[in-house]
């Protein structure tokens, strides 16, 4: 059941992200206007189809105030933690049917842990995203994406910590108002290796949008081209590898050079704020309803009890 459930997460996340790159290719000449941003952690629907270069620098921070962890029905104490990201994405545009993107994503995770979790200070990731989108017909786009990068603990990094996320898709803008799209992400190193399915993003009124999206499904208010409101989930995290020494320094050598899937599942509330000039910035709160960590080789879970969560963002684009 719970396999399920994250499978249906898990394809709502590539969805999310899919469809803003995938809006990126509508031509100048079609009745479809791209519909606005969904997620400003990622690239914007439409960007000009004329020549040029466009780019995204974005910064976030996130803290979950320490909840009680267990593994199985072992109690391992409170579990708190710090999310940062710095990203910058870039998009090469042609003019033409193919536009290009290449970027940067520095993320890391810290935990306020006891040393009896055997859980990692920190878990992150640097990759370098690098992405095609080919609009195949007006309505039609198809996306194809790497994201190579180290995925790690920091501790002891070496050829094991590479990996390759992928990600590929093909989406149809049925309307100005309405975008559809099937898609699959692949990352063998996480619990569920392959997920997928269709998404949706729907404006049904001037002010109001209905987002069925993940990483950040949601339903938005926006009663100003300046403000935008916003209540939904957010899910956060990744797989990682761990250091080759990671379990034998805590007792248990099973968690020597695993992949460790850190995920978090949160609910609430945000306000987004377009201040000018290409700076935005954003507020989000609300609680972290399911957080647990997973080694899949050995079917270990550590689950962890629900806590609030506050995340700050800004960012530039031009």
């Amino acid at each position: 059941m719970l396999r399920r459930a994250l499978f249906i997460l898990g394809a709502g996340w590539v969805m999310g992200v899919g469809i803003q790159a995938l809006g990126q290719g509508t031509p100048a000449d079609t009745k479809v206007a791209p519909v606005p941003p969904v997620d400003r952690q990622a690239r914007a629907f439409g960007p000009p189809t004329q020549p040029g270069y466009t780019a995204v620098i974005e910064a976030s921070g996130t803290y979950v105030p320490g909840s009680s962890m267990r593994l199985g029905a072992t109690g391992l104490g409170d579990v708190g933690t710090w999310q940062s990201r710095f990203k910058y994405t870039g998009t090469f545009v042609t003019g033409g049917p193919v536009n290009w993107s290449l970027g940067a994503d520095l993320e890391r995770f810290g935990f306020e842990r006891d040393d009896a979790s055997r859980l990692p200070t920190m878990l992150g990731s640097f990759s370098l995203p690098m992405g095609v989108n080919w609009r195949m017909a007006p309505k039609w786009s198809l996306l194809a994406e790497a994201s190579p990068g180290l995925y790690t603990d920091f501790r002891d990094i070496g050829a094991t910590d590479f990996n390759a996320p992928l990600l590929a898709g093909v989406s149809y803008a049925v309307n100005e108002d309405l975008f559809v799209l099937l898609q699959v992400s692949a990352d063998f190193r996480r619990d569920i290796p392959v997920v997928g399915g269709p998404g949706i993003r729907w404006r049904f009124k001037p002010e109001w949008t209905l987002s069925l999206l993940l990483p950040r499904p949601r339903i938005e208010y926006r009663p100003s081209a300046a403000w935008m409101f916003y209540v939904g989930g957010e899910l956060a995290g990744g797989a990682y590898r761990l250091a080759e020494d990671h379990g034998t320094r805590r007792g248990d050598s099973r968690l020597d050079d695993v992949s460790m899937t850190y995920r978090e599942i949160r609910a609430g509330a945000g306000a987004l704020w377009d201040i000018g000039r290409g700076w935005r910035a954003e507020a989000a709160g609300g609680w972290v309803i399911d957080r647990r960590f997973v080694v899949d080789e050995h079917r270990l879970t550590w689950n962890g009890d629900g806590a609030p969560y506050l995340r700050l963002q800004v960012s530039y684009r031009y």
